[in-house]
């Protein structure tokens, strides 16, 4: 079975476990609903330097513009974390054999807060540090920003694969943010091949699924708009987003449930249940002696 025929396999399976857990889809509901109202939030004092900028020395306005972002990641880190820690605590649950309530999984969560803050902050720190790398780097020669925004975006991307695993070690082990950080590591180190080629075969599925729905949307918004004008064309529009929205929560759900199922083989060596062994055993490569 190759990567990506074993990658759709999972996709199915991941979708299977939401089909059984469907409050799964409810935290990452959650998620956004609490992520927009956090960033709607943070829009007022975002707009005040502009609002006081005359009269205000530069580098403050500079370190208040940073307090302000700084704040802003750890919010949403702190919110995506915490719904995270939810679905990754019933997908837990489901694989033991049980079957988590909503209420329990959010317990559980609240259980978590001082490790879930801790790792907000250093989440945070990390977004920040890139942040005032890539303003540094706006200061350079055009060849200087090319070669500093990509070093930069190197980084950047280093730091979402090392930390792929953070929730479900943080559910598993209660680790401290640097604890978890290695132990995620150690993980990518034994699923490397397959958790990147899980997310560009989740993510192919994914895009095939927007490009069809999109092209329904067009098609049912041409033919409302000739059957009931205005009001036809916003019913069509407004389906396609709420569908498009619905859809990317769930392969949300799909890509943390699989997460999960990687890490407790690569760390238990369990097979979750409703899954096999073979599909899982395929994620981890075989090293060479």
């Amino acid at each position: 079975m190759n990567a990506f025929t074993r990658s759709w396999k999972i996709t199915k399976l991941t979708f299977g476990v939401i089909n059984q857990d469907r409050e799964l889809l409810g935290f990452a509901f959650l998620s956004f609903i609490f992520s927009a109202l956090f960033t709607i939030a943070m829009i007022v004092p975002s707009v005040v330097p502009t609002l006081l900028n005359e009269g205000v020395a530069e580098d403050s306005l500079a370190v208040y513009q940073y307090v302000i972002i700084f704040l802003t990641y750890f919010g949403l880190a702190f919110i995506a974390t915490f719904f995270n820690v939810c679905v990754v605590y019933t997908t837990k649950i489901r694989f033991e054999g049980g079957n988590a309530t909503f209420g329990e999984s959010m317990r559980f969560a609240f259980s978590k807060m001082g490790l879930i803050f801790q790792w907000s902050l250093l989440s945070a720190t990390v977004g920040l540090l890139l942040r005032i790398l890539d303003h540094l780097a706006s200061n350079l020669g055009k060849a200087g920003q090319i070669v500093a925004s990509i070093l930069i975006g190197l980084l950047g991307m280093a730091w979402s694969i090392i930390t792929i695993f953070v929730v479900p070690v943080l559910v598993y082990e209660g680790l401290g943010p640097i604890d978890t950080v290695k132990k995620s590591t150690q993980v990518i180190k034994k699923t490397w091949g397959e958790s990147l080629i899980k997310h560009i075969g989740l993510g192919l599925v994914q895009f095939f699924v927007f490009v069809l729905i999109i092209a329904l949307t067009v098609g049912l918004t041409f033919v409302l708009s000739n059957a009931f004008d205005t009001i036809g064309f916003v019913i069509g529009i407004v389906t396609g987003i709420l569908v498009l929205f619905i859809t990317g929560l769930i392969f949300s759900v799909a890509s943390t449930i699989f997460n999960t199922a990687l890490y407790v083989y690569a760390n238990k060596s369990l097979v979750p249940a409703g899954f096999d062994e073979e599909t899982v055993k395929g994620a981890f490569r075989n090293r060479k002696s």
